[in-house]
């Protein structure tokens, strides 16, 4: 369980520094090398959870078809294969 923490930390830090450096971008884009191979996430800056929340992404489904927002806490042990936990 320590691991899947790591990897939703590491995804979390890897967002926002897209979003940092990426200021006033339309999408949020980020590289995460998750067990074997990268994912490449294209998220729609208003389809990013709020500041202090979290959202499960599927690469997979479109924008509108996203799971809601929610407690990060609690979204950070649901997070199957695959998808990427998304901080606001």
């Amino acid at each position: 369980m320590r691991s899947d923490r790591f990897h939703c930390f590491r995804v979390l830090a890897a967002l926002m520094a897209a979003a940092i450096v990426g200021g006033c971008a339309a999408h949020a884009s980020v590289s995460v090398p998750p067990a074997g191979r990268p994912i490449h996430v294209d998220i729609p800056k208003g389809h990013m959870p709020p500041p202090g929340e979290c959202r499960i992404w599927y690469p997979e489904l479109p924008p509108g078809q996203q799971p809601p927002p929610g407690d990060c806490h609690e979204l950070e042990h649901r997070v199957p294969v695959g998808a990427v936990l998304v901080g606001g």
